[in-house]
């Protein structure tokens, strides 16, 4: 699969995340569409209940796990 956020596309808004559109094309060739969360404001974010503090981007699936 191929994933691709356009810069200069229009970010929004929602509760505590700026989002973008991800085109994402699968092995087929299909194109697809999707929300992104490109990074986050204020609030707070909750894993097993307790406050976590998170990483807009971070290199590894693992890490961005771990860090939680």
């Amino acid at each position: 699969m191929i994933y691709q956020i356009d810069k200069h596309s229009p970010q929004i808004y929602t509760t505590g995340a700026f989002l973008r559109p991800l085109k994402i094309i699968d092995a087929g060739g299909k194109e697809l569409w999707v929300w992104a969360v490109e990074g986050f404001e204020g609030g707070e974010s909750f894993k097993d209940g307790r406050i976590v503090t998170l990483k807009d981007t971070i290199s590894g699936i693992t890490k961005i796990i771990d860090k939680c």
